[in-house]
């Protein structure tokens, strides 16, 4: 499967959109909530924790 390159800002905004959904599913399914994260989800969730582009 190809990978679309994505900039620093375009991972951040991705990374904000993925958190708001797990706390839409946290908010629904409780402790029984479960999520399966690929490469670029954690590069998104870590580009929007980071204020730097590392």
């Amino acid at each position: 499967m190809a990978t679309k390159l994505l900039s620093h800002n375009a991972h951040r905004e991705a990374g904000k959109s993925h958190l708001e959904y797990m706390r839409e599913l946290l908010s629904k399914q409780g402790d029984d909530a479960k999520i399966d994260l690929h490469a670029d989800h954690m590069r998104s969730l870590l580009a929007f924790a980071s204020s730097d582009e590392h």
